[in-house]
């Protein structure tokens, strides 16, 4: 018999100037005692400043009033599936940056990241790397806030919110960063980034990044969400499962435009993957009448699609649209 382990993660205000030390709950100690910002309100967020946090850094979440009323109070609870511990974390966390960070990471869904970048700016940003996931496919606007010190990071991995508990379906997950212009030879993560238990790569075509990233991530969000059923689900019914290799062809249309071939067939093998209980956003979203995943996909592959003068409103991934916001109507 398995009994669980719960193990608490406070407030990393316990830091020692040592990197040879350990506190007292047994995470490493950093000597670099400057915070790393989070910036954002979903499971992604949480996740990262939880894995930071295991790491010894000093993590600060930035988010709106009731989401930094919430982490700092009631914190969060992780369960990974390649762990037996129930982790629990309360966060610091604030409206702006106040010290000087050593890392900012913008973490927040696509259709939250504005109000936030609020908090943020270019004088406090200063020389700060930033590692940007929120998947704008267009970040200028962000540069010009922020400075031009901003890499594009994609995470490949499974995270599930049910309220404060956060769940890690699967295998570990990976993130891929991207070079920025100003990259030279100093890798400015590499001491940052270690021993999180995620799989670091380092990436220098953006576009084709942003696209083998979006295009799994926009079929199974479609998919799942117009039918109301987990990929896994899909995956196991064969009218379902059709659509797939469809719509992921239409998105290569639209990168190919862009001089970038997507390997369809490896995206396919990673919405086959995908683990039993995993729900993408949009269909948790469109159950509680939400529509923000929604327009961003929309507003992407359009876009796209028509600077690319592809005929978007004939496409299968138009259809499903129509029936998703439908749907979101009702």
């Amino acid at each position: 018999m398995f009994f669980r382990k719960d193990v608490f993660n406070s407030k990393p205000d316990t830091l020692e100037a040592e990197t040879s030390l350990s506190n007292e709950v047994g995470s490493p100690v950093i000597a670099d005692k400057r915070p790393i910002y989070v910036v954002g309100n979903n499971a992604l967020t949480c996740y990262l400043a939880a894995k930071l946090t295991d790491a010894g850094h000093n993590i600060i979440i930035i988010s709106d009033k009731e989401n930094n009323i919430s982490l700092s109070t009631n914190g969060i609870s992780l369960k990974e599936d390649s762990s037996l511990k129930l982790n629990k974390y309360r966060f610091n966390t604030s409206f702006w940056i106040k010290d000087e960070p050593k890392l900012i990471i913008l973490s927040a869904d696509a259709g939250q990241i504005n109000p936030l970048l609020a908090a943020l700016s270019k004088e406090k940003v200063g020389t700060t790397p930033v590692l940007c996931f929120t998947p704008l496919k267009d970040i200028n606007y962000i540069e010009a806030m922020l400075g031009g010190n901003i890499f594009r990071a994609f995470f490949d991995g499974y995270l599930q919110q049910n309220e404060h508990q956060i769940f890690l379906y699967g295998r570990t997950p990976q993130i891929k960063i991207c070079k920025n212009i100003n990259w030279e030879k100093e890798n400015p993560f590499a001491d940052i980034l270690n021993n999180l238990g995620i799989n670091i790569c380092f990436e220098t075509n953006i576009a084709l990044n942003y696209w083998s990233f979006l295009a799994p991530y926009a079929v199974g969000s479609l998919l799942s969400s117009l039918h109301n059923k987990n990929i896994f689900d899909i995956t196991k019914d064969k009218e379902l499962r059709d659509q797939i290799p469809i719509l992921l062809d239409e998105i290569a249309e639209i990168a190919a435009a862009e001089g970038l071939k997507l390997n369809t067939e490896e995206l396919l093998k990673k919405l086959y993957a995908a683990p039993m209980s995993y729900r993408y956003p949009l269909q948790d979203e469109i159950n509680s009448g939400g529509y923000g995943e929604a327009n961003f996909l929309s507003s992407v592959l359009m876009n796209s699609a028509r600077s690319a003068k592809i005929r978007f409103m004939d496409s299968h991934i138009n259809k499903i649209l129509k029936q998703i916001y439908n749907l979101i109507l009702v």
